[in-house]
């Protein structure tokens, strides 16, 4: 059994916060200090997930690459694919009850294209040049509205080239870089890109970090919006790897361990943030001290959900053994 690198699981705790605390502080982005904290954490913090992500897909050859994405994703997708439509028709009071299995709910993007991403990425690997190549469709499918929420297409061409980067990517291409006076010019660039966002971020159209619009949908009508999505690229590039080399690449307590069960946090919590606002949770929030609150019940949630008693209690819904789905001789 391959021993795990505390680095990634101290990096996926990272990530898994910046995703929580993103999510919870979403209601408030009509207020410009929280959309400024908003858009920094959305230029870089799904990509960088969907890098990781791409890293952890290199089992290609596995024989049971295939009955891996079935039972790892696709079963877990349907699952909270059905608990989120069901959750939302009952608290939000919705007329009828709709299961969207291919447009998939808010936070279920990811897994859907996660599944997407996984069956294409034998394939794509065989084309020469297949990163630049990506990267160029995700530039163009900017330029067409039939890509959009509806199978999470839009996403899936947009994020893509994280995926295969992630996949292409080896630790030792970043052990070189893992020194005192990189890491010090790591948390200055991500210093400056916040302060940045304090500044600027208020007025920016927060939609060019999901992934899901075309540019004209997004207002930018210029034949070259395509240099758009490539600074947000290139931003995404550079805050991605400003934060692999800040993560501490020793154990540390208590992260260390959360980083592993990610995957229930990231399922869990749109439960959470959903019931709040639906039950007025943030209409409460009236002082600016209570809304900064938020932030911290954002990480608190993130830590919660990824302890192994919740892993104990809902791994039947996370990883649901479904072994006895497929034969003996199945590869």
């Amino acid at each position: 059994m391959n021993q795990r690198d505390p680095y990634f699981d101290n990096l996926k705790f990272m990530l898994i916060v910046l995703v929580v605390v993103g999510h919870m502080i979403e209601p408030l982005i009509y207020i410009p200090a929280f959309k400024s904290i908003y858009a920094f954490i959305y230029s870089f913090h799904m990509p960088l997930f969907v890098f990781i992500s791409g890293y952890f897909a290199k089992n290609i050859d596995d024989p049971k690459y295939e009955i891996k994405i079935i039972s790892k994703l696709v079963i877990p997708y349907v699952i909270f694919e059905m608990i989120y439509s069901v959750f939302d028709f009952w608290i939000f009071h919705k007329e009828s009850l709709h299961f969207t299995f291919f447009t998939p709910y808010w936070i279920m993007w990811f897994l859907f294209s996660m599944i997407i991403w996984k069956v294409a990425l034998p394939y794509v690997v065989r084309i020469r040049y297949a990163l630049p190549v990506t990267f160029l469709f995700g530039l163009i499918a900017g330029y067409t509205g039939e890509l959009g929420y509806y199978a999470s297409l839009s996403r899936i061409v947009v994020f893509f080239p994280f995926f295969l980067a992630g996949f292409y990517f080896e630790k030792k291409h970043l052990e070189k870089l893992l020194t005192k006076n990189w890491r010090f010019a790591a948390g200055g660039v991500m210093l400056l890109a916040f302060l940045a966002f304090c500044y600027f971020g208020q007025n920016y159209t927060v939609t060019w970090f999901y992934g899901s619009a075309s540019y004209q949908a997004l207002g930018a009508t210029e034949w070259f919006a395509g240099l758009y999505r490539g600074g947000i690229y290139l931003l995404a590039v550079v805050l991605g790897l400003s934060l692999l080399l800040l993560v501490p690449g020793r154990k540390v307590p208590l992260v260390s361990a959360l980083g592993r069960n990610t995957m229930y946090t990231y399922l869990l919590h749109g439960l959470i943030v959903k019931a709040l606002v639906a039950y007025g949770f943030y209409q409460v929030l009236q002082t600016g001290p209570q809304r900064a609150l938020v932030i911290i019940l954002g990480a608190a949630l993130a830590i919660i959900l990824a302890l192994n008693g919740i892993r104990t209690l809902f791994k039947w819904m996370v990883e649901p053994k479904v072994s006895f789905l497929f034969k003996e001789n199945s590869k």
